[in-house]
């Protein structure tokens, strides 16, 4: 991932993984803070988004690993461009279908 490095690789994808741990502790913890009402299938849009941004990053930085530099900032760079403007778009979403108990009488 990281060209003629040996000692960068284990520690992105520790981090990489200690990310997912926050990431997945605490989101349902953030949907109950801002009264987000969940269910299963705007969590498996929410779980595939952030799959798919993962993947990228994945991506992007084994072809920068494989001497493909180019490649992996254009693919980091176009499809998480896009990546981020969908979940900006998804959060959008998710708080428009939004049916707080508290806001129904």
């Amino acid at each position: 991932m990281f060209p003629q490095s040996t000692l960068l690789d284990p520690p992105f994808w520790m981090l990489l993984g200690a990310l997912q741990v926050l990431v997945f502790a605490g989101a349902g913890q953030w949907a109950k803070h801002v009264q987000l009402a969940m269910n299963w299938w705007k969590w498996s849009l929410v779980g595939g988004w952030w799959f798919s941004l993962l993947l990228t990053i994945a991506g992007a930085f084994t072809l920068l690993g494989e001497n493909e530099g180019n490649a992996g900032w254009y693919f980091l760079g176009f499809v998480g461009t896009g990546l981020i403007v969908g979940g900006a778009i998804l959060l959008k979403v998710l708080f428009v279908l939004n049916k707080p108990a508290a806001n129904q009488s």
